[in-house]
């Protein structure tokens, strides 16, 4: 859509979802272990910008806010786009049906969006784009560690294959064997 403001986080995401396996990853994760894929994503982008990795108290306060937006905007517009794609509705109108859900798509993106651009706002340390890549990686696995403290969750393998696959597309440039150790693999 070309009214979202830019922003290197927004472009970041967009291009490591769309990476092979990255999304089922993500949606692994959001519908087994209660993930928001904004934050999963802003855990990574934070630690492969070179940024510092979040402490539970930081990254509590903006769960606060995200988590409230998620439950208040995005979650009704997914029931509302899942509830439009139901073939009994389908089989009414099926063009103003399916130009209902891809109006409501395009909002709950929006929405997306609004989410990533706020949770910049609530925690933007500067980037060091120059910290070895070893390190970037070490700070976004340890955001997702962080995450996963803040969700209670304990990660088992699946949750691991999940983030290897999710930092394997964040840093290409390393080797699986350098992922698979930054995540107890």
């Amino acid at each position: 859509m070309s009214d979202f403001l830019p922003h290197p986080f927004w472009n970041f995401s967009l291009e490591l979802y769309a990476s092979e396996g990255v999304a089922p990853a993500c949606l692994d994760l959001q519908d087994r272990r209660g993930c928001d894929v904004n934050i999963l994503l802003f855990c990574c982008w934070l630690g492969a910008s070179g940024r510092p990795t979040l402490t539970a108290d930081r990254l509590k306060s903006i769960l606060a806010v995200s988590d409230r937006w998620q439950a208040d905007v995005v979650r009704p517009l997914r029931q509302v786009r899942k509830a439009l794609k139901e073939r009994s509705w389908s089989e009414t109108l099926p063009e103003t049906v399916d130009a209902a859900r891809r109006r409501v798509a395009e909002a709950e993106l929006a929405a997306e969006h609004a989410e990533q651009l706020t949770l910049v706002s609530l925690h933007g340390p500067p980037a060091d784009r120059d910290r070895p890549a070893e390190q970037r990686l070490r700070a976004a696995v340890g955001n997702l560690g962080v995450y996963a403290v803040c969700l209670g969750v304990v990660p088992d393998k699946h949750d691991r294959v999940a983030v290897a696959q999710l930092m394997a597309a964040t840093f290409p440039s390393l080797l699986k064997e350098e992922v698979d150790r930054a995540i107890g693999l």
